[in-house]
């Protein structure tokens, strides 16, 4: 197809009409009266008709010497598929998010643009060079450059899509700099459902792009939260379930939860555009998988089904080695009313390491031992000479100001909501330790709780005195809620399963040593190397850790709005074939193209030459 870089130097071409008004000029004769026409018979026709235009060659070359002259400063050039193969380097970016999943009419959209991508590998010449990236979760080179189109034929009816989300700006970033270092000229290829529009200005004319898609039919489950306090069992456990429509018109469907394979709640839904709506469930027949499933027919499924874990209840028993005070009536009555809490009661004068073995975890109070406890401890307001917490200072009255939400023993807490925290120790955060709540002086920010590891065993310390505050108070619940909370975190259960989100890197806790066999919701089977407990779940759904005769769940949910909405405003057109040229590499961000100013300027240049010659020929 025939473009124009410079389409505003067509305008010249009303210098047509001025070439014509010179010939008709040089043809004009004055009026002269004569006496007789009888001398005037013997003129020819051509002379007669003077002032009518009738062009000769001199005119015709000097209007191709005009068009050429015009067309040049035009810029004209091919754009579209052009029936010549191009050459040089090719960087295909393949986008394998979630929202490439969704089917359209008659496939979805990865197997789409996969099949663009195909039509284009089979169209480059054979010593064409390409490299295949994906770009979900993160860019990843699938395969480098290389002349082995079968290769890269196989490659791309291998790769699938996954059940996350992916920064295609940033693969495109990547390929601007594959292209800056390559010494050959290269084109960029992006087959994804994002409009241009939507990518990031400094890189959105790197690449050609290939958009698929137009549905925006999705209903989906946004959230799947189970609220089960750690001394809960089964029956006060609640359910939490975000459906949102995604497109632009209204939605129907049902929403089934189970416990296993047993139905527990079914519930028939309309949802406007763009609308959402919750849904509580409880009364859960006992401990157990729940799973969330959407029955509606939409463009995506991958959204459709989420999964959680009810705990069974287990007891915990707590040492607590403390003096006499007010925190040891408040764990009294909580032990009470918490019959999975059971709770023993230890001088710390009377206090042995050996009897660390009679608790799963121990509380220690205004007192730290001379060497760390063989068993996962929580230590509430340490004196302040100890071996653990670095005491610099006291603190009076001090304010939450801020924490880590995304720490477990702060789950569904509202740390701000605690009154001001009468007594509090100014503390070096140890190196081994994460700090979870915050507050600050006059002088400095000081940590008012902190968790890690310490040899194998978690570590928690609360910088305040919960003697203080009065526990079991009204005004303290979210503080009695932080205590169950890190007592919960500091007895996890070894067979409850891991719930995550796919694309976030989830640790596999404490398993034997050895290599750990995988297996994912597909059924594909990994293996992860020994000292290596972590996984980034590609898929939704249920993954089986075993090692050593052991095994574990992990449970990955797609919850990503982002990737859900598959709605696009417009689709664009296809682009243009990016035309590579031998002699040199085009500007960061211009598409290379095969221009054809300078022959038209040798064309106007001969015709300049010809109709000179042409003049004097007829002068002669």
């Amino acid at each position: 197809m025939l473009a124009f870089a410079e389409p505003l130097a067509l305008l010249f071409t009303g210098l047509y009409g001025v070439l014509v008004l010179f010939y008709l000029w040089e043809r004009w004769r004055r009026r002269v009266e004569v006496p007789s026409l009888l001398l005037w018979e013997g003129v020819q026709e051509d002379v007669l008709r003077a002032r009518r235009f009738r062009p000769d060659p001199l005119f015709v070359l000097q209007l191709l010497l005009l068009t050429c002259l015009i067309a040049g400063l035009a810029r004209p050039y091919l754009s579209g598929l052009a029936a010549t193969p191009i050459g040089g380097r090719h960087i295909l970016l393949l986008d394998t998010s979630a929202s490439m999943r969704a089917r359209e009419t008659q496939r979805t959209r990865f197997e789409e643009a996969r099949a663009q991508a195909l039509d284009m590998v089979k169209a480059l010449p054979k010593d064409a060079e390409i490299m295949l990236v994906t770009t979900a979760p993160s860019p990843e080179v699938v395969l480098n450059f290389t002349a082995d189109h079968a290769a890269v034929v196989q490659a791309l009816q291998h790769a699938a899509p996954t059940d996350t989300g992916g920064d295609v700006s940033l693969a495109l970033a990547f390929a601007q700099g594959a292209m800056q270092r390559s010494d050959v000229p290269t084109a960029v290829e992006l087959f994804t459902d994002l409009p241009r529009s939507q990518l990031a200005v400094s890189v959105r004319d790197v690449a050609s792009i290939f958009q698929v898609g137009e549905t925006d039919a999705n209903l989906a489950i946004e959230a799947l939260q189970i609220f089960q306090g750690r001394f809960q069992d089964h029956r006060q456990a609640r359910a939490y379930v975000l459906v949102e429509n995604f497109g632009q018109r209204e939605g129907h469907g049902f929403l089934s939860v189970q416990l296993e394979d047993q139905v527990v709640s079914r519930s028939g839904f309309t949802l406007a555009p763009r609308g959402s709506k919750s849904f509580v469930v409880q009364g859960f027949p006992g401990p157990g998988r729940v799973v969330a499933r959407l029955e509606t027919n939409d463009a995506l499924a991958a959204d459709n089904v989420a999964l959680g874990w009810i705990r069974p209840l287990e007891p915990v028993r707590v040492v607590v080695v403390s003096e006499p005070s007010s925190l040891l009536a408040d764990l009294r009555e909580v032990a009470a009313a918490v019959p999975a809490l059971q709770l023993s009661f230890l001088d710390p004068e009377t206090f042995h390491l050996d009897q660390a073995q009679h608790g799963d975890v121990l509380v220690f109070h205004r007192y730290v031992p001379a060497s760390a406890a063989p068993a996962n401890a929580l230590y509430i307001y340490p004196p302040a000479t100890n071996s653990l917490f670095p005491v610099i200072g006291n603190a009076q009255d001090s304010e939450i100001l801020d924490w880590d939400a995304h720490h477990p023993a702060l789950q569904s807490l509202q740390p701000l909501g605690a009154l001001p925290l009468r007594h509090a120790r100014v503390v070096t955060p140890p190196a081994w330790s994460n700090v979870l709540l915050w507050s600050r002086d006059s002088q400095r920010e000081f940590p008012l709780a902190l968790a890690g590891k310490i040899d194998g065993h978690r570590i928690a310390c609360l910088t305040f005195d919960l003697a203080s505050e009065h526990l079991l108070s009204v005004e303290n619940l979210n503080l009695f809620l932080l205590f169950t909370n890190i007592l919960g975190w500091l007895s996890p259960s070894g067979q409850e399963p891991i719930v995550t989100k796919t694309g976030e890197v989830a640790s596999l806790g404490e398993l034997p040593n050895g290599a750990l066999r995988v297996e994912d919701p597909l059924g594909a089977v990994v293996s992860l190397p020994p000292g290596q407990p972590m996984l980034l779940p590609l898929h939704a759904g249920a993954y089986r850790i075993s090692t050593d005769g052991k095994q574990r769940f992990l449970l990955a949910n797609f919850f990503d709005a982002a990737e859900s909405d598959i709605g696009r405003p417009y689709k664009e057109p296809p682009p243009p074939r990016r035309v590579l040229t031998s002699s040199s590499k085009q500007p960061d961000g211009v598409p290379p193209r095969r221009e054809y100013s300078a022959w038209l300027y040798y064309a106007a240049a001969a015709l300049f030459l010809l109709e000179w010659a042409a003049y004097w020929r007829r002068r002669e």
